[in-house]
This record gives C-alpha cells, sequence and structure tokens, in this order.
C-alpha cells in the first residue's frame, strides 16, 4: 500500500462485528458500495481470529455482542501494520460506555443508527488519521536507518570495521 497519495476505497479493508445480521449487512451494502472492502462477524472471538487473519484497516464494533463486550474486544483485537482504526457503533450508547471505550483505544463513538453519510465521514477521518500515523512512522524508520548509516561511515572512516 502505497502511503500519502490519493487510494481508492478498495485499497481499504474494514472488518463489521455486530451480533445483527441485519444490521451487520446493512453495514456491509453501504460500504461495498462505496468500494471498501468488508468482512462481517457476529460475535468477539470470530473478530479476533479475523484479525489474526487478515489486516483490517477500520473495525466497525458493537458494544452489545454474544460472547464479549465490544469494549472488551477493543484491546484484544490483533494489531497490525498500520495500526487498526477502531469505531464503535452502538445502540446501547451511555456517557460511562463511550469513556470507557475512548480510554481502552476506540477512535470514534457512533450511535445507532448512524446516517451513512455520518458513517462513511467518520471512517473517511479514521483512514485519514491512519495515513498520518504511518508517514510518521516512516519517517522515524528513515531516520534511524539514516543514522545507523552515518554511525557506519564513521566507524569505516576511522578504520574501525565490523
Amino acid at each position: 500500500m502505497k502511503v500519502g497519495t490519493f487510494m481508492t476505497n478498495e485499497s481499504f479493508s474494514i472488518l463489521i462485528i455486530d451480533d445483527d445480521k441485519d444490521v451487520a449487512d446493512a453495514l456491509g451494502v453501504i460500504l461495498e458500495r462505496q468500494g471498501y472492502r468488508t468482512k462481517i462477524v457476529h460475535n468477539g472471538q470470530d473478530a479476533i481470529d479475523a484479525s489474526k487473519k487478515s489486516n483490517y484497516n477500520v473495525a466497525l464494533i458493537d458494544i452489545m455482542l454474544p460472547d464479549i463486550s465490544g469494549i472488551d474486544l477493543l484491546k484484544r483485537l490483533n494489531e497490525g501494520v498500520p495500526r487498526i482504526r477502531k469505531i464503535i457503533v452502538t445502540g446501547h450508547a451511555t456517557l460511562e460506555n463511550a469513556v470507557k471505550a475512548v480510554n481502552l483505544g476506540a477512535d470514534a463513538y457512533l450511535m445507532k443508527p448512524v446516517s451513512p453519510n455520518v458513517l462513511l465521514r467518520t471512517i473517511k477521518q479514521q483512514l485519514k488519521k491512519q495515513d498520518q500515523e504511518i508517514l510518521v512512522l516512516q519517517k522515524k524508520v528513515k531516520m534511524y536507518i539514516d543514522n545507523v548509516i552515518d554511525e557506519r561511515i564513521k566507524r569505516i572512516k576511522s578504520g574501525i570495521l565490523d
């Protein structure tokens, strides 16, 4: 994936985690019509397994799942590179849940029913933040490599070889 340039939605993969099949399917249709690649799962364990098998750019997480709360799932999803952006999408919104979700790593919090425009705008914002994180990481890696090379050149010039 090339970073920092215009990318089409087909470049992005979204994991939808919702025990309500109709809601999950509706979210999938909305996102697929915009060109996103999606995977739908209906419980926390399937989400954990899916996150270990593939890297997703975004996870849409319902709070009320049959086997684990979406809040607890936030810290159990496998982190890849780039770091998955986690968006809570819930019909059981409370201030306590929102605060807990943000403290445990949620990048956004949406209440059901969520309008398609709000959902798509939130996903685009999160993908932009993800892109910025990748650029920062790339700069850090480049600085590290440049420092290692500079140090190696200094050692070679001073006659100290590895």
